[in-house]
Order: C-alpha cells, then sequence, then structure tokens
C-alpha cells in the first residue's frame, strides 16, 4: 500500500475483478522513473476461493503488457480511497472460518509449488488425497 503513495508512483486503474482463484481488487501503477515506462497490477483484498480465505494483508502481482501511453492517471487521493474502502469491506468480513480437507490440501501445494501448479495438482490427484472423484474436484 505504501508503494502505491509514493510521489514517483502513477495509479492507472483500480476495480473489482476476478480472476481464477477469486475476487480481488487489481490496482494497475506505473513508476515515473523507470525507463522504458512499465505497468504492474498489483491483486489483493480479496477471497481466495481455493484457499477458502479472505486475502487482506497481501499482495500478489504480475507485468502488464498493456500499453502505458494509454492509460489515464487516477487521482492519487481518490484511488487511495477506492483501496481503503475494499480493505474495510474485505476486513469485516475476514473472520477466521475453518478450511475444507480440500482447501488445506490445495494450499499447502501452493506453498510448495505456486497457486497454478496447486490447482492442476488437485484437479488431477486431489482424489487421491481425499478419495473425491474426479467430478467431485472439479465442481
Amino acid at each position: 500500500m505504501a508503494l502505491m503513495l509514493q510521489p514517483d508512483v502513477d495509479i492507472h486503474e483500480v476495480k473489482e475483478d476476478s480472476n481464477s482463484f477469486g475476487e480481488y481488487l487489481f490496482v494497475t501503477v506505473s513508476c515515473r522513473t523507470e525507463q522504458p515506462k512499465k505497468l504492474r497490477t498489483f491483486w489483493g483484498l480479496g477471497y481466495h476461493e481455493h484457499r477458502e480465505r479472505w486475502i487482506a494483508d497481501s499482495w500478489q502481482w504480475y507485468e502488464s503488457q498493456r500499453s502505458t501511453q494509454s492509460q489515464p492517471v487516477l487521482d492519487k487521493d481518490e484511488a487511495y480511497s477506492q483501496i481503503k474502502e475494499r480493505e474495510a469491506f474485505v476486513r469485516a468480513n475476514a473472520t477466521p472460518s475453518e478450511q475444507s480437507p480440500r482447501a488445506q490440501l490445495y494450499e499447502v501445494l501452493a506453498d510448495l509449488t505456486d497457486e497454478d501448479g496447486a490447482l492442476s495438482e488437485l484437479e488431477d490427484l486431489g482424489w487421491m488425497f481425499l478419495g473425491d472423484t474426479d467430478e467431485d474436484i472439479n465442481d
């Protein structure tokens, strides 16, 4: 969060959206001092469906392939307000809950490999550990 408030960082987009893992807040930024200028999109403040838990204190990121020239620069105060609003929503909903065995296995696999690898392994081999059929795993 502190990165986004740095004076040389521009915020181009703040939006709620989803990916393969759940619904998150996506924040696209660039640094004015970096040449060539690159867009980086951070995602966090959301519910991770496979881990069955709210993500409130960590962010993931990827380098966007979009051009910086076509991206507007948002007002930092407005963008920060959107981020804080989403953070308040997530923290209000992030109550501890017990994970299912499937979510526990996914979390172990993701921590050992990566998110995509864990999802593939769970879909391919989860039945060995959980006693589920292929149909149950893919639901």
